[in-house]
This record gives structure tokens, sequence and C-alpha cells, in this order.
């Protein structure tokens, strides 16, 4: 349902114009592109379900190595999972927080397992500040 968050948000980003658009699931991608691959972008949109009560192990191991990169200077918008206890959204805040010079998107969204009709508008509301982010 994560993913499905993540595609909603793309799609909406692409009907507004925004170009180069990439989705990357962090459990299947080796976490060294992930990097290289932030180091391109200007905004970045991380989901993460909560595993355990914390950010899902692969998403929190990209945010160490962004971390410990000096990644810096970025816009990011947060969308977290949890069913009854969605805390990975809060953690991966404090972690990109805490690096240099990043801009923190207010509107983040916090499911409650699967996207519902009102996260749905959450989700489309967060692509439209994206994108006016990125086109102004």
């Amino acid at each position: 349902h994560t993913e499905n968050a993540a595609d909603i948000v793309a799609n909406r980003l692409a009907e507004k114009g925004v170009k180069g658009i990439r989705l990357y699931d962090v459990s299947n991608t080796d976490v060294s592109e992930l990097v290289a691959e932030a180091f391109r972008c200007s905004h970045l949109v991380l989901a993460s379900a909560t595993y355990n009560g914390g950010i899902f192990t692969p998403m929190e191991n990209l945010l160490l190595d962004l971390k410990a990169h000096n990644f810096q200077n970025r816009t990011v918008a947060v969308i977290d999972n949890g069913t009854w206890a969605a805390t990975a959204g809060k953690q991966m805040r404090e972690i990109v927080g805490a690096m240099k010079n990043m801009t923190m998107l207010e509107n983040s969204v916090s499911l409650k397992s699967s996207v519902k009709e009102a996260q749905r508008a959450e989700l489309e509301a967060l692509a439209d500040t994206l994108a006016a982010d990125i086109l102004a």
C-alpha cells in the first residue's frame, strides 16, 4: 500500500507537468544507486512503512547513508504507513532534519494500512505542493 501511495504522488506530479520522475523500491535497489540518485534530485518523497516501531530497515539504511554522505540542500516530503502506530514518518523527519539546509514539506501524509479516499486527497495535495515548488 505504501507503493500505491507513491504511485499516486508520481502520477499527480506527471499530470502537473513535472519531468524526470523516478520511483525506487528501497528493498530491491542497491543503496549505492539510491544515494547516487538522491544527489541528482532537488526534491525527494520518502515513503516508508513502520516496521517494529521504527522505519522500514532499507529506508532507514538509505537515510543514514545520505546523512553520512553529508546530503543537504534538498526539499523532502514524507509519507508513512502503519496499521496501528505509524511512527516511521516522525523518525524519518528527525533524520532528515539533522541534515544541513533541508526543507521539509509540512503536509506529510500518514496512512493507516491502505490509501483511503481522504488520504488520496492528501497525497494529491502533497504532489500539488511539490509540483508548484519544482516548477517555480
